[in-house]
């Protein structure tokens, strides 16, 4: 059949006020306050048409759905923290911040609201061994509100985006720096635990391929492109882990200054990142998990005077890793790879 042709012509107005004020309860004590009002207009026209410029189609094709529409929305958005200084080089910290992602529209009936995250954390920033080494531990809390994602909007057949509910994720992470001499060191890691509401919508892997055109009106035969019926398609889950959200990861690196002469140093450096499991499609099927991986690399430099050459390798054990799945392809990860910089 003749091609589908989707053009969407939108347009988007945002403007925003916003300031931040510090005060001191002591020297020690910082208290900071920012607020932001923020307000967002889109509207826009365009269709999905089948048969545009074919034979035998008007000159301007058969309208399978019509793209149009329009969203306003707004929202006060802002950031509370203590800021403690508890010893040189020590700091304690507590914020929450509200975060804001505005609504829009899909179609002429399709429309989805804003999202919003109140985020709460608590942290320290310490200095330790005369200022070799760096630490930093947070933990954190993130609610999110009417979250927005990518689904197959039924109405036109087509990717629109959708409020699917409510997500919380929380966790801990820390890293550390260290330098003692020409040894230099290093690492971090983060732990979540995530949750996402349950969700009803169209899950794409099932699909048979090609365009398939919008929803069928009730009792009218599937007939793709000119519509399709998503009803046999449509699940419902009971919820689960938030998506490309690892339990954990991790990862760490170490180098050391070899002084060859006053003009020459070189510097071997060997690093190793872990990424846990997780998952990248809503559906939480068995195809939906990508596996954990853990990949190392190797850096050597040389440093004379002015110049620097470094030579480089990742993914140096060569693995094989998927880093992502759209529809029924997977999207691998690099290949070990190898080269200079001067």
């Amino acid at each position: 059949p003749p091609g589908v042709i989707i053009d969407p012509r939108n347009s988007k107005d945002v403007f925003g006020v916003f300031g931040q004020g510090n005060y001191r309860f002591t020297p020690a004590l910082e208290f900071q306050l920012g607020l932001r009002y923020s307000h967002f207009d889109a509207s826009g026209t365009g269709a999905v048409t089948l048969g545009r410029d074919f034979p035998g189609f008007p000159p301007g094709g058969i309208q399978l759905a019509d793209l149009s529409g329009s969203h306003k929305d707004a929202r006060v958005t802002g950031k509370a923290a203590l800021n403690w200084t508890v010893a040189e080089g020590h700091l304690l910290y507590a914020f929450a911040a509200r975060g804001y992602k505005p609504g829009g529209f899909n179609t002429t009936t399709s429309e989805f609201d804003p999202e919003t995250v109140w985020n709460y954390e608590v942290g320290w920033k310490g200095s330790l061994a005369d200022g070799r080494v760096n630490l930093q531990l947070a933990a954190f809390y993130n609610d999110f509100n009417s979250l927005q994602f990518d689904v197959i909007e039924p109405s036109t057949g087509t990717a629109g985006v959708e409020n699917v509910g409510a997500a919380t994720i929380k966790g801990f992470e820390g890293q550390v720096q260290g330098q003692f001499g020409g040894l230099g060191f290093d690492a971090g890691f983060s732990y979540l635990d995530t949750e996402l509401s349950s969700l009803t919508f169209i899950n794409a892997r099932l699909l048979p391929p090609g365009q398939l055109g919008p929803q069928c009106p009730m009792g009218v035969a599937s007939n793709p492109p000119v519509c399709f019926d998503y009803d046999p398609f449509t699940i419902t889950t009971s919820g689960g882990d938030n998506l490309y959200s690892p339990e954990w990861t991790y990862n760490f690196g170490a180098e050391y200054d070899f002084q060859v002469t006053p003009r020459v140093t070189v510097t071997p450096r060997l690093n190793y990142g872990y990424l846990g499991s997780r998952f990248n499609y809503l559906a939480y099927g068995p195809g939906d998990l990508l596996e954990s991986r853990g990949l190392l690399s190797a850096l050597l430099t040389i440093r004379f005077d002015e110049w620097r050459i470094e030579g480089y390798a990742t993914n140096l054990t060569d693995k094989d890793y998927v880093v992502g799945r759209a529809d029924n392809n997977e999207f691998y990860g690099a290949p070990r790879q190898y080269g200079v910089r001067l």
